[in-house]
């Protein structure tokens, strides 16, 4: 039987499952945990989307994540299928790690988003020693959320949620935190929207919180322009040359600004990038993402960024 079509929204937040397949564990120790964290930093970076909350636990990962305008399946495939990679080697075995396809929820419901957020963050209350102390947890993001701890490799976009309580940064705080503490796990119903209610900020004006959503549909020869201009090289064309490996370097930021501001795959790039394998389109991908450190470079996404058709959501509760 054919797999049902995963419903997704890249202009919706989302709500992210992945389990272990039922007789292992998918983190063994800590080394591993903080593994998956540095993964799931790097493909954050490489698809340009925001993470906003997360909790691993010994055998599964919840996420909430908000793919602004990026394919969400991509960039999950793309941590989950690295991480098994690297859990296979560390510990000598084959086979898949995970169960089944990871799960997803487009969160189309302001108070539902928020309900998530806080299940999230209420998801160590599993472990007996944290029960009481959720914020003590070091791998989920609520201690990240509450200063407790800092977010060692950038991962969490935290104003989004807390806006959504105050407009005070202090005050958001002090409500997001009881508001935590007060749902704990809870059932997702009309009594619980109420509940909802009595933290959220309501001023005499109308309070609004914003997303930002990136349409991905630039014209690959636009980046083509872009990434010519910067690096000074007088003819688009002179980057789809296929054996000059001086032009390497900006062939290789083309190719990942393409994959992630054009959604188009491999294949599609290859016939763009002077017909190259999808080998080396792969290749160049990873080295046009290594070089995303360098000034010009982040520069050249910056520039992108601003000439591509920008959606801002507003969400008001």
């Amino acid at each position: 039987m054919a797999r049902r079509a995963r419903r997704k929204n890249p202009e919706a937040t989302h709500h992210i499952m992945c389990r272990s397949i039922s007789e292992i564990k998918l983190f063994r120790d800590d080394e591993d945990k903080r593994e998956y964290l540095k993964r799931m930093a790097k493909y954050q970076r490489k698809y340009q989307c925001k993470i906003l909350a997360y909790c691993l636990m010994d055998t599964h990962v919840h996420i909430h994540f908000d793919p602004q305008g990026c394919d969400m399946s991509k960039f999950m495939q793309g941590l989950n299928l690295s991480y098994v990679l690297y859990y296979n080697r560390k510990y000598k075995r084959l086979g898949p790690l995970f169960q089944d396809r990871y799960k997803n929820v487009v969160i189309e419901n302001e108070r539902y988003e928020l309900v998530v957020s806080a299940y999230i963050h209420n998801n160590p209350k599993d472990i007996s020693r944290y029960r009481d102390c959720v914020r003590d947890y070091p791998f989920s993001s609520y201690g990240i959320y509450i200063g407790q701890k800092e977010d060692e490799f950038g991962l969490i976009d935290k104003e989004y949620i807390l806006s959504k309580f105050h407009h005070k940064p202090d005050e958001a705080l002090k409500r997001y935190v009881e508001f935590v503490s007060r749902l704990g796990r809870v059932v997702i119903d009309q009594k619980l929207f109420e509940r909802i209610d009595e933290f959220i900020h309501k001023p005499a004006y109308e309070y609004r919180s914003e997303r930002t959503v990136y349409k991905r549909d630039l014209d690959p020869e636009t980046v083509l322009h872009t990434v010519a201009e910067e690096f000074g090289i007088p003819d688009t064309d002179l980057i789809k040359v296929k054996y000059d490996r001086s032009l390497t370097p900006m062939k290789a930021v083309a190719v990942f600004l393409i994959r992630c501001l054009c959604n188009l795959g491999y294949k599609e790039i290859g016939k763009i990038i002077g017909n190259l394998t999808l080998s080396q389109i792969a290749r160049l991908n990873k080295k046009g993402f290594q070089m995303m450190n360098m000034p010009k470079c982040r520069n050249i996404l910056s520039s992108l960024l601003k000439k591509q058709s920008i959606k801002t959501v507003i969400e008001h509760l």
